[in-house]
């Protein structure tokens, strides 16, 4: 009679018609034989008919439920399959019986990953194997799926300290860098990954908003178009590309890609600001402020939630408006502007904002009461969101409000800074070189020494504005006060002493422009969409003029620039 034992041995010589007859004439006989159900799932894993290997592992596990091999392999099949909810229950099956197996924690944290149950997953495979790099690269990628960017990190190294060759972990690398804003690092582990799996597209894709990062648009557009090759509808690949066309100042083929992306994804919050950002930087604000209220999307709230009406326009006349400030201090100074306008027309408005800007806010017209974030939203019959008063007050760009001095120093603390600046006879010049808030472009608008030491050989009294200490300021005898700007009032009154304020794009440049000070502006070869484009001045300030670079980190013509209108 033949058996099972027979079947098997066919099958280990590579007659696998054979084995299968034999068995097929076998579990006619007997149709509930799990040898011969789990030897005939094997023959079918082995001919590619993975449906057939699970179907005859179903039968087996069926009628053989505490065989530890049968289930094992089961549930190696139902991953294959990509039947991943069915091989994690396989998996908990399997580990019932043999507690601890680390193929098997392996095998479930891949398809809980696939499940997008990252947290489950990497429990899993925290409980496997410490020597092996795919274990390691694995968890990589799956701390940065839950934004645990700096352990990512740590794990694809110990990864690439096992094995240097494991490309999935310099890609994970590249990623975490990439989220980190680390961009020379994050294209390096690219390279690294890309030696190694050169025909892997995702890697390139990954690589190209990075090198659009350091200027390396031509290089940039090259990877992304090579991904788009192989899927030309992909909307992430999309969006990188569109990215790369704006951070490369090619505005109409930018908008045109992100209408692109938006016709995949209509309602994708990133893309719609990309798209808004755009527009409000052609001067388009009717198209684009009403999609800049996408923003609330982007940002984290900054003040406490309001029980108050949302204003939309109604009669404001003997009522109470809470004006809230939501992003960054430059974006308080800049768009508190329209808040007379409320008071125009008969409200009382109340501000609410961060700490270390109430005092200064106190001295804007139609402000009757400041409140801190840190407190809960004062009662009020309707609520804004500050920069929302642009699109609710029907701005346009050529007709932004602009009563220079709109903020005003205190009096008292300008006479202190005076007494301990001591008229120089050279001109007395605020100057702020970097920004401290962390912001995806910040790296692109601040100087670097090498920079900053060629401003700072201008024939003039450079005061730093900032509150961190520079050793290259101090080289060059500015005087820094750090500590002793407490707060934007007293910020305010060090400026009010100073005859012009050389800036970077950053929040001190918007005070200084709010108070009238004469303001000389940095900008980047990508400036924010309030520069507009290419023009020298701007609607906002009237004292304030722009200097951009006309090419990708070139600070150079900049300041050479600066320092010539320095010296006028």
């Amino acid at each position: 009679m033949k058996s099972v034992v027979e079947a098997f041995s066919l099958f280990q010589r590579g007659d696998i018609a054979a084995a299968e007859a034999m068995l097929t004439e076998l579990l006619e006989r007997t149709p509930e034989d799990a040898d011969a159900l789990h030897c005939m799932a094997g023959i079918q894993h082995q001919k590619g008919d993975l449906d057939g290997a699970a179907r005859f592992f179903d039968r087996a596990h069926e009628v053989s439920p505490f065989d530890a091999e049968i289930a094992f392999n089961r549930a190696v099949v139902l991953s294959a399959l990509g039947r991943h909810a069915q091989c994690v229950e396989a998996c908990v099956g399997f580990l019932n019986l043999r507690p601890g197996d680390p193929e098997a924690l392996l095998l479930q944290g891949a398809s809980l990953a696939a499940l997008g149950r990252h947290e489950a997953a990497l429990a899993a495979l925290d409980q496997t194997y410490e020597h092996r790099a795919d274990v390691h690269a694995r968890r990589a990628g799956l701390l940065l799926h839950l934004g645990r960017t700096e352990e990512a990190l740590t794990a694809a190294a110990r990864a690439n300290g096992i094995d240097p060759r494991n490309a999935d972990a310099h890609y994970h690398r590249g990623q975490a860098f990439g989220m980190l804003e680390l961009w020379p690092e994050a294209i390096e582990a690219f390279d690294a990954a890309l030696a190694l799996n050169p025909k892997q597209i995702a890697i390139r894709a990954a690589r190209a908003p990075a090198l659009a990062n350091v200027g390396r648009f031509d290089e940039a557009l090259t990877d992304i178009d090579t991904a788009l090759a192989r899927a030309p509808n992909h909307a992430e690949s999309l969006a990188r590309r569109a990215y790369i066309l704006g951070a490369a100042n090619r505005y109409d083929e930018a908008l045109a890609a992100w209408e692109r992306v938006l016709a995949l994804t209509p309602n994708d919050p990133a893309a719609l600001y990309a798209k808004c950002d755009l527009l409000l930087s052609a001067g388009d604000f009717e198209r684009g402020l009403p999609l800049y209220e996408v923003r609330h999307h982007q940002n984290g709230r900054r003040t406490p939630a309001s029980t108050a009406q949302l204003w939309r326009g109604q009669s404001l006349e003997g009522k109470t408006i809470l004006v809230q400030g939501e992003q960054g201090f430059g974006d308080l100074f800049q768009f508190s502007r329209f808040i007379p306008q409320l008071a125009a027309r008969g409200a009382r408005v109340i501000l609410q904002e961060r700490a270390p800007t109430l005092e200064l806010m106190r001295s804007l017209e139609g402000v009757v009461e400041v409140a801190a974030a840190s407190e809960p939203a004062p009662a009020a019959d309707f609520h804004a969101p500050l920069a929302s008063l642009m699109l609710l007050l029907g701005a346009r760009i050529e007709a932004i409000p602009a009563p220079i001095a709109y903020l005003h120093a205190e009096p008292a603390r300008v006479a202190r800074w005076r007494e301990v600046l001591e008229r120089p006879e050279r001109r007395l010049v605020g100057v702020v070189w970097s920004g401290v808030t962390k912001h995806a472009m910040q790296k692109w608008r601040s100087l670097d020494k090498a920079a900053l030491a060629q401003l700072l050989q201008a024939d003039v009294e450079f005061v730093s504005l900032q509150m961190e200490e520079s050793a290259t300021a101090a080289a060059y005898g500015v005087r820094q006060f750090g500590a002793q700007l407490a707060d934007f009032a007293e910020l305010a009154a060090l400026i009010e002493t100073l005859d012009v304020v050389v800036s970077i794009d950053t929040g001190v440049a918007h005070l200084a422009g709010a108070l009238g000070k004469p303001v000389l502006l940095m900008l980047p070869f990508r400036a924010d969409w309030r520069w507009l484009r290419e023009r020298t001045d701007t609607p906002w300030y009237p004292t304030m003029r722009l200097f951009r670079q006309k090419q990708f980190g070139d600070w150079q013509s900049v300041i050479a620039d600066v320092r010539a209108a320095l010296q006028e």
